[in-house]
């Protein structure tokens, strides 16, 4: 049986339990940050630390805080670059009994699908040298499930899924 370290110390044993047991509230975690790169830490914290609560392994945690890294990266990069509605962002966790849904908010005029953009295969990457690109590649791959919603005079949904094993 796995052994989990909690933030307030304290240890958990065995497979993913339920969300309260781990000490994650029903209502999941929520953020709500500005849309700038200093944020990107407080997002990255909040992530890893309901992954770690859940279950998942070193590995496991690493991929969704990368994932939801990049999404959020993207989102200020290119999605707020155009006057958006609100310059903030939002992400949500809950955990359910097979898996961690991760769900990113913004507030862009941009309808940007991660499941349907195109992105660079690490092969293609790799040959042309690249130093940068694989932002989408690293969100499909690392989670199990990309679902996006665009919500015309609101923003973009992005819901990422990871099940446990």
């Amino acid at each position: 049986m796995a052994e989990h370290q909690t933030s307030n110390g304290s240890s958990v044993r065995g497979t993913p339990q339920s969300a309260a047991a781990l000490g994650l509230p029903r209502e999941g975690l929520h953020l709500r940050v500005a849309g700038t790169p200093d944020a990107l830490p407080q997002i990255r914290h909040l992530v890893v630390e309901a992954a770690e609560r859940s279950g998942f392994g070193e590995e496991d945690v690493a991929k969704i805080e990368m994932a939801v890294g990049e999404a959020c990266s993207n989102i200020i990069e290119h999605a707020y670059l155009t006057q958006p509605l609100r310059q903030e962002i939002e992400v949500s966790v809950h955990q359910f009994p097979d898996r961690l849904e991760i769900t990113i908010l913004d507030y862009s005029t941009i309808n940007f699908s991660v499941e349907e953009a195109p992105g660079v295969g690490l092969d293609d990457y790799i040959d042309t040298q690249r130093r940068r690109g694989l932002g989408l590649y690293i969100i499909r791959t690392f989670v199990d499930r990309v679902e996006h919603r665009f919500i015309c005079g609101q923003g973009n949904e992005l819901r990422l899924v990871k099940f446990f094993a």
